[in-house]
């Protein structure tokens, strides 16, 4: 992957917590965050928010590893045993199968040539997880920007719809 130091950054946002950052994913993605179920989500995202701050300060890139544990802490129940082991649609798009999730990430944790957005991009079009993949993403889009302290969007969402940073 590309220096993430880079400034000439795609990104246009001003600067948010990490919790506002958080809890506007959850609400985005459909969550009351003035419920339990939004609550839980938004705290989830926050404690794999955490995990990756933890590694990144500790002078790692992120591998298949953190991802897994990532995808985990951010749905625990529905990815509790890590990557997915059934077939996911996102809207009427047919995600990889199962079977071909190793390889995939594999490869794309080899090229070393993307950009954080680039990453981004092709691991959502992955999809390796039952649910949370959308909040797993962003977290790895964040600590290879080296802005998980200072936390942006990307400028599109999956469908390339605009998204606005607060």
């Amino acid at each position: 992957m590309t220096n993430k130091n880079d400034h000439s950054n795609p990104f246009v946002h001003e600067p948010m917590t990490v919790i506002t950052y958080c809890t506007e994913e959850v609400s985005r993605q459909g969550h009351d965050i003035r419920a339990w179920d939004g609550v839980q989500r938004t705290a989830w995202m926050l404690n794999a928010w955490a995990y990756a701050l933890a590694q990144q300060q500790a002078g790692r890139e992120p591998d298949i590893h953190d991802l897994e544990a990532i995808g985990s802490l951010v749905e625990p129940h529905k990815n509790h045993n890590g990557f997915r082991t059934v077939n996911v649609w996102v809207g009427t798009r047919p995600c990889p199968p199962p079977h071909e999730l190793h390889t995939r990430l594999t490869t794309l944790y080899a090229q070393d040539t993307l950009t954080p957005l680039d990453f981004y991009r092709q691991l959502l079009e992955i999809h390796p997880f039952v649910d949370g993949n959308g909040r797993t993403g962003k977290i790895i889009l964040n600590w290879l920007n080296d802005t998980l302290l200072r936390p942006i969007f990307p400028p599109n969402d999956f469908w390339g719809r605009p998204i606005r940073n607060p």
